[in-house]
């Protein structure tokens, strides 16, 4: 139960959208490394959150690691094509044991060899092998509980929290026509150091007039009028918040050309084919959905100030396997280039606000109802948390 937290909970009534005129979270949500330990557990020890996508580890053997706060994990394909998720941590002294992305038979440890297989069972020992006082078996590498959705790998540090997949039952009937298992990676997923806390990622589009005006503006106009907020995916229940960006004519997208550039995804609804779906599900995944792909945007906490971000970009094979796809690809990406380098900029314009003497709460527009969303839902989980640790506090005083 942790014990860390500095901002009394009182201080986020305001931040809630019950009475109307929601303001921002305190500054020193965002800065104060108390309550950034605080956060860890309330949020992040006690939730579903996505670490990757397992197109990027199709064979046996393939790995690929990721960070969460203080823990390195390490997801594995297994001999029998499920994925398994480890601690990347060696159980003799502690040593990391992999790094990046790869593929192999065995994990070993790089200090003192010790080895474990895909699973995390210890396999061999130097020098402690022959030891009849040595068990194995108790050296495995913790297993972090995980879920595969449509192909999105989860996990949870809480083995009492409910499976995720009812939670996201009536999402993944919506996205049906958009075949999320059936597409493909372009690319792993390559996470880039961002100085901002992760919570600066909750998305909205009230920015994007101001912020994109010259740059997303210019392929895909975006305005108060094509912003719609009451996405049929909002699920505040269970965690979804979502808007749509309603295109001018069916397959509209923001590249040069102002429409989708790879081939549109079979099913889809002419609906759908008119609208870009922004899909958070918290605490830490984006999926957009568009005519011709899905993107999925997560992001992982490494500090009070820092955050770790990344994006995968999911097409059909047919589409990955087609003359000139990677050429076409490629242009787009350095068309939403100059994009990406103004949310990173405004995100750590953020964090250098965020330390200021002069920091506001300032009050949420009416069109940022995605902010109030996210608010709402990371507001319940202090609270609850905050009631625990309270509880906790009298029974030990008692």
């Amino acid at each position: 139960m942790s014990k860390y937290k500095t901002i009394p909970i009182t201080e986020f009534d305001s931040s809630t959208t019950a009475h109307g005129q929601t303001v921002a979270l305190p500054p020193a949500a965002f800065t104060d490394e108390a309550f950034y330990r605080f956060e860890l557990d309330a949020v992040w020890g006690h939730e579903w959150f996505c670490i990757g996508h397992v197109g990027d580890i199709p064979n046996a053997g393939d790995y690929f690691t990721v960070a969460v706060g203080d823990d390195p994990l390490l997801a594995v394909r297994q001999q029998d094509g499920s994925v398994r998720v480890l601690a990347n941590v060696c159980q003799h002294r502690g040593q990391q044991l992999a790094e990046g992305r790869g593929n192999t038979r065995r994990i070993r440890c790089p200090m003192h060899s010790w080895v474990f297989d895909l699973s995390g069972q210890l396999l061999s020992a130097p020098g402690l092998n022959d030891d009849p006082g040595f068990n194995k078996s108790a050296a495995c590498l913790p297993v972090i509980r995980s879920e595969v959705w449509e192909n999105l790998l989860f996990v949870t540090f809480d083995d009492s929290i409910a499976p995720l997949s009812p939670r996201l039952a009536t999402l993944k009937e919506q996205l049906a026509n958009y075949r999320l298992t059936e597409l493909r990676p372009a690319a792993p997923l390559e996470f880039d150091q961002i100085e901002c806390n992760w919570k600066h990622f909750a998305d909205e589009c009230y920015h994007c007039p101001g912020l994109h005006g010259q740059s997303w503006g210019k392929m895909y106009p975006t305005t108060s009028q094509t912003v719609d907020e009451s996405a049929i995916y909002n699920d505040l229940v269970n965690g979804i918040f979502a808007y749509d960006l309603v295109g001018p004519f069916a397959d509209a997208s923001p590249t040069r050309t102002g429409k989708a550039l790879q081939p549109i995804l079979p099913d889809l609804t002419e609906h759908q084919r008119q609208r870009l779906a922004y899909i958070s599900v918290v605490p830490n995944l984006l999926i957009v959905a568009m005519p011709d792909k899905v993107k999925c945007f997560m992001w992982l906490p490494t500090g009070p100030h820092e955050s770790k971000y990344g994006v995968t970009w999911l097409y059909p094979e047919s589409t990955l396997a087609s003359s000139g796809f990677k050429e076409t690809w490629e242009m787009e990406r350095k068309d939403l280039y100059p994009v990406m380098v103004e949310d990173y900029d405004g995100w750590r314009r953020y964090q250098v606000g965020a330390r200021s003497r002069f920091a506001p709460r300032g009050r949420l527009s009416p069109l940022e109802q995605m902010m109030g969303r996210h608010q709402d839902w990371l507001i319940k989980k202090y609270r609850a948390a905050d009631a625990t640790q309270s509880q906790v506090m009298v029974t030990q005083r008692f």
